[in-house]
């Protein structure tokens, strides 16, 4: 098997402030010790998790950037879309507002499904204000919030997770109309750049397609090297990067070290969760363009020798 490529910046990552494993400190520290020298945190629909991480980046000497990870629609090419977006300022009052009816839509849906878990006997023994009181200052409350205040009062283990998910949440939650709708990306773009921020494409499995549509809207970059993507996928998107002038993002997201799923695994490497250390995420060149929001001149000769490079592209589960 070929060497893999190791990374330099992982840039897709979740913490306990929407539904990953380790608080934002812990996850600094989990990524430090895989090995990466550099670390943004994309929580889904909050930002709140970013002054933590920030504060831990510091005391550690790794680079950060904050970030978050949109839901978004286009009515237009009929598509769901997650993108990352990196740099903006939470308290640009367009964008605080949104951030805030983000956290009333996730929170009310879980909410109603925690009391309807409750009236058909799938949860005992806790009560909503206890799972807000275990969950501190997070405004953005999902499944997972619930979930860990029950484990901490002793109610539940990590292996009682997927038939919680199951009755109480998961397709649960097209059930309940949400309080507020998500922004279609004809709105996110724009949103995001005037609130100084850029704006990338997560995972694009099954939207590549939609690219040269999305860059027309103002698309900043794209993802290429996520657990999601098979290989093929991972160079049509580093092709798009260089097609369409892209940054180049990647990150682990819900697998690899900084996942936090192989706790809840006797064999985490015989899970598709698992993947070889510092193999997701973006390298040292493509991380220092995001951070410096600066395009190199020579990153088209760059990318081209990536996509020349056979090596690289074996996934190596």
């Amino acid at each position: 098997m070929a060497e893999v490529m190791k990374q330099y910046a992982n840039l897709h990552t979740h913490s306990t402030h929407s539904d990953g494993a380790y608080t934002p400190r812990e996850l600094v520290d989990v990524a430090r010790k895989e090995g990466y020298r550099a670390l943004s945190i994309t929580d889904h629909d909050t930002y709140t998790g970013n002054a933590e991480a920030a504060e831990a980046c510091r005391a550690f000497g790794m680079d950060f950037l904050p970030g978050i990870e949109f839901s978004t629609r286009s009515n237009v090419l009929s598509q769901w879309y997650h993108m990352t977006a990196f740099h903006f300022d939470p308290t640009y009052p367009a964008m605080r507002e949104y951030l805030v009816r983000l956290s009333e839509r996730e929170t009310h849906q879980t909410e109603t499904l925690f009391h309807r878990g409750v009236k058909e006997g799938y949860i005992k023994g806790i009560t909503w204000e206890e799972v807000r009181a275990y969950n501190g200052s997070i405004t953005w409350l999902c499944n997972e919030h619930v979930f860990r205040a029950m484990v901490a009062k002793g109610l539940a283990t990590y292996l009682d997770y997927p038939d919680f998910f199951k009755n109480v949440y998961g397709k649960h939650r097209a059930e309940v109309p949400p309080l507020h709708p998500f922004m279609e990306v004809e709105e996110l773009i724009p949103l995001v750049h005037a609130a100084g921020g850029i704006i990338c494409l997560a995972h694009p499995y099954s939207q590549m397609k939609t690219v040269p549509a999305l860059c027309e809207m103002g698309l900043d970059g794209i993802e290429v090297f996520h657990p999601d993507l098979p290989i093929e996928t991972r160079r049509e998107a580093l092709v798009a990067a260089l097609t369409h002038d892209l940054y180049v993002s990647g990150g682990s997201d819900h697998s690899g070290l900084c996942g936090g799923q192989y706790e809840r695994y006797a064999d985490p490497t015989a899970t598709e969760f698992y993947f070889p250390p510092r193999t997701l995420g973006t390298t040292a060149y493509f991380f220092e363009e995001l951070r410096d929001l600066t395009k190199k001149p020579d990153r088209r000769a760059v990318m081209q020798a990536l996509l020349d490079d056979g090596g690289i592209w074996e996934r190596a589960k």
